[in-house]
């Protein structure tokens, strides 16, 4: 009889005994740094009667029997990394052998089954690089979830599945069907749709449902980095790619943060909070004060648009004078613009002017907020929102000197943005640029963060005009 003849397959979908488990604390008879080994768990299978696993798949370097091997959950957050011992070693059915190398292999571990061990976690030996482990991890989700699975998976395993599994297996499908299988037909292709259409509404349950996940600030501008890329035209124009902030999760956080330089980003923990809403949240103002079209989740490869995540306010029952003050197209471009600082090169130009013509075309049409103060009755206003004001009435709002011989007048492009500069004593008038610029400079979104607001004169308000 083999060393794994008597075993069960243990697939992520089924619960893995000892879940949570601490890890062995006895101490392995050998080093593990005396060889380097990597194998991602393709499979895991219980064995009758024993808390042992045996792990399949493919090792890369050697490994032997006795051995101490370290055994990662690279893809969940609060993932440790186990220790144990390799029992035995099998390199065919029934085929026992001391030590493998670049193998398909199984893999007795002692008490793996108490540790939780299941597929895609990576076995690894102490000398493992970072980077190794983790291709291993990316390797064994491929080979699982998009070669051997095609995005089918049971509820069980769907829901063992952590945020940056889901993301990563999108990225890979993604790949997969469009550089490797690319004379598929049409109806493969729709069919692969809707199963990455599926990842895709898991992935943003996940999402909203994480205790915390960390987003990509921009130092200048005090928000969200909206990540967009300008694309020259066959006709010579150009246009820009919505424009998205990226999510990462706690387990890639370390990881990725070197690709964001700490001069000019800024990476911020978002937590559910007390309520539960607070990702929620955080996100449908990216969207919908911010104007970010949608999300990165740990990279570009995996994109979700921001109705997948939080749905468009809807203001259909409410009076028009009743409906929040918000200028997401608006503040999109103003951002962008922040986000650039000075255009010192030809490219950098040419992206200014692109996004200048296109924060042009919203700023002529927006209806924006004045901080006010009042003294004495203001009467209700009309269903247009007008308001007449009353022989004693008072309204009082702030300005600051101005650029030349102008006052400048306070204005925000939403409430956020008021408060984020004039406390509650102070209400809010609606007014347009148009309504302003004759006897006031516009002063837009100052607050602490200069480079997210713009300044506004009436010469540069009319050459504004020949965008819209």
């Amino acid at each position: 009889m083999g060393l794994f003849d008597k075993l069960k397959k243990k697939t992520a979908s089924e619960p893995m005994c000892g879940q949570g488990a601490e890890p062995v604390t006895e101490v392995p008879k050998t080093d593990a740094g005396e060889n380097t080994f990597v194998m991602g768990a393709l499979d895991v299978y219980s064995l009758k009667d024993s808390e042992d696993c045996v792990v399949m798949g493919r090792v890369k370097g050697t490994i032997r029997k006795g051995d101490a091997v370290y055994v990662s959950e690279v893809g969940r957050d609060d993932g440790g990394i186990l220790l144990t011992t390799v029992e035995g070693l099998e390199d065919g059915p029934g085929k026992a052998v001391e030590e493998a190398t670049d193998c398909a292999v199984s893999v007795r571990l002692k008490l793996g089954m108490k540790q939780g061990v299941k597929p895609a976690m990576v076995l690894h030996s102490r000398s493992a690089k970072v980077a190794e482990v983790h291709n291993e991890y990316i390797n064994a989700l491929g080979d699982i979830y998009v070669g051997r699975k095609q995005l089918v998976m049971t509820k069980q395993e769907a829901e063992a599945l952590t945020v940056t599994d889901c993301a990563e297996i999108y990225r890979l499908f993604a790949w997969f069907h469009s550089s490797v299988m690319k004379d598929e037909s049409e109806e493969q292709k729709k069919a692969n749709k809707e199963k990455a259409n599926n990842l895709g509404a898991l992935l943003c349950k996940k999402l909203l449902d994480s205790d915390s996940v960390y987003c990509v600030f921009n130092k200048r501008t005090g928000e969200p980095h909206l990540f967009s890329k300008t694309i020259a035209r066959e006709d010579g124009e150009y246009l820009c790619t919505p424009p998205e902030i990226t999510l990462l999760t706690k387990a890639y956080k370390q990881y990725l943060a070197v690709h964001y330089p700490k001069d000019q980003f800024e990476i911020k923990e978002i937590t559910k909070g007390e309520d539960g809403k607070g990702i929620y949240n955080f996100l449908g103002s990216a969207f919908y004060l911010n104007g970010a079209c949608g999300v990165r989740v740990l990279s570009e490869h995996t994109s979700i648009a921001a109705p997948m995540l939080v749905l468009p306010p809807d203001y259909s029952n409410l009076k028009p004078q009743e409906v929040p003050v918000t200028n997401p197209d608006l503040v999109r471009w103003m951002l962008l613009i922040g986000q650039m600082g000075e255009p010192d090169t030809a490219d950098k130009e040419l992206i200014y002017k692109l996004y200048y013509k296109f924060f042009s075309m919203q700023l002529v049409k927006a209806k924006l907020l004045i901080p006010m103060k009042k003294e004495g009755e203001i009467g209700e206003p009309d269903q247009d929102g007008n308001i007449t004001l009353k022989a004693d009435a008072k309204i009082m709002f702030p300005t600051m000197r101005g650029k030349q011989e102008k006052e400048a007048v306070y204005m925000y492009t939403d409430w956020k943005r008021l408060r984020m500069a004039h406390d509650e004593e102070w209400g809010g008038l609606v007014q347009t640029v148009e309504g302003m610029i004759k006897p006031f400079d516009c002063a837009i979104n100052v607050t602490e963060y200069t480079a997210a607001g713009c300044y506004v004169n009436e010469a540069m308000f009319e050459d504004m005009k020949r965008f819209s």
